[in-house]
C-alpha cells in the first residue's frame, strides 16, 4: 500500500531533494546539533547517542533511531541517520539516534543486541532530565538498525535485556530493512560483500535457531501497537505483513520506488516524502 498523503494534518507532502544518495553522500545532508550528546554505556566508545528534543515544553514522544551498516565496522554511523533525526523533531518528535557495536569493533552476539538494549533503557535516565514521554516510545531501524526495531518490539528478549527494564516500544518502524535475519543468510555477500549475518548471530540457523526466532516476528511476536515495513530495495516476503495484522496488530507496508536505499533518509526525496505521512503518525509527529 502507498501512504496517503492525508495520513498526518499539517504535513504537507512536497519533493524538495532531487539527489540521489549513497553511504557516503547521506552524510551531506543538512542535520542540526544535537541537543546532548551522552554514552549510555561504558564498554565501549561506540555507546554514544544524540538526544535531539523539539522546541516548546513537551514531554515529547520519542524515536529511538538506529543506522544501519551491515552490522560491519566503518560501513554506516549515526551520522547517516542524523537528517532523519533532525527532521522529526522539528515536528515535535524528540530523537535518540544512537551508535552501537559492530562487527569489528567487539559487536556481534551478544553485545550489539546489548548495546540497543541499553540504549532504549537510557531514556528513562535521559527522561530523568528532559522532557521525554516514555508511553510514546518508537524504534526506527534503517537497514541493518531495522533488526534492532524488530527485536526490541518483540516478546522475548532474552534475560540480558530484560534485566535492563526497557521502556515498551510503541511502533516499529523498518527502514528499507531484513525483518528475518534467516531470509537474508546468503544474500548477505552480494549485499555487504561478505557474510555477516552468521557472525553476527554466532552461528548458522541451525545452529542457534532460538537466537534467529529471536528477531523473526512471524515466531517471536510483536508486543508493539505497530509494526511498520518501508520496502525500498530489499525483499520483503509476503507473507509478514498479512500474518502480523491477523494477530491484531497495526502492521504496514510501505513500498518506495526502490531506485535507492539512502534517498528514504534523506528528507525531501521523492521516496522519504511517500512514507513521511506514515512516520509521523506512527511516531506521534506532526
Amino acid at each position: 500500500m502507498l501512504a496517503s498523503a492525508c495520513a498526518t494534518p499539517g504535513y504537507v507532502p512536497a519533493v524538495t531533494d532531487k539527489g540521489d544518495y549513497d553511504p557516503q553522500s547521506i552524510n551531506t545532508v543538512s542535520a542540526s546539533q544535537p541537543t546532548v550528546s551522552v554514552a549510555y554505556g561504558k564498554d565501549s566508545p561506540a555507546q554514544v547517542g544524540e538526544l535531539r528534543l523539539p522546541k516548546g515544553k513537551g514531554p515529547f514522544p520519542v524515536a529511538m533511531v538506529v543506522h544501519g551498516g551491515c552490522w560491519l565496522k566503518g560501513m554506516g554511523s549515526i551520522r547517516n541517520t542524523a537528517a532523519l533525526s533532525t527532521w522529526l523533531a522539528e515536528r515535535g518528535v524528540a530523537t535518540w539516534n544512537v551508535d552501537y557495536r559492530e562487527l569489528g569493533s567487539g559487536g556481534g552476539w551478544t553485545a550489539t543486541f546489548d548495546d540497543w538494549a541499553q540504549a532504549l533503557a537510557h531514556l528513562k535516565t535521559l527522561a530523568k532530565t528532559h522532557p521525554l514521554d516514555l508511553d510514546r516510545v518508537s524504534v526506527l531501524g534503517h537497514s541493518a538498525g531495522g533488526t534492532a526495531a524488530v527485536w526490541l518490539a518483540s516478546g522475548d528478549k532474552g534475560d540480558f535485556a530484560l534485566a535492563r527494564d526497557l521502556p515498551k516500544v510503541r511502533a516499529a518502524v523498518l527502514l528499507d530493512a531484513p525483518v528475518r535475519l534467516v531470509d537474508l543468510v546468503g544474500m548477505d555477500r552480494a549485499i555487504c560483500g561478505r557474510p555477516v549475518v552468521e557472525p553476527l548471530m554466532g552461528g548458522k540457523p541451525g545452529e542457534v535457531p532460538a537466537r534467529y526466532a529471536m528477531v523473526d516476528p512471524l515466531q517471536n511476536n510483536p508486543q508493539s501497537h505497530s509494526f511498520i515495513v518501508i520496502q525500498g530495495q530489499l525483499p520483503v516476503a509476503d507473507d509478514i505483513v498479512p500474518a502480523l495484522k491477523g494477530r491484531g496488530i497495526d502492521a504496514r507496508q510501505v513500498r518506495l520506488s526502490g531506485r535507492s536505499h539512502f534517498n528514504l533518509i534523506a528528507p525531501g526525496t521523492a521516496d522519504f516524502v511517500t512514507m513521511a505521512p506514515t512516520l509521523l503518525e506512527v511516531t506521534g509527529g506532526k
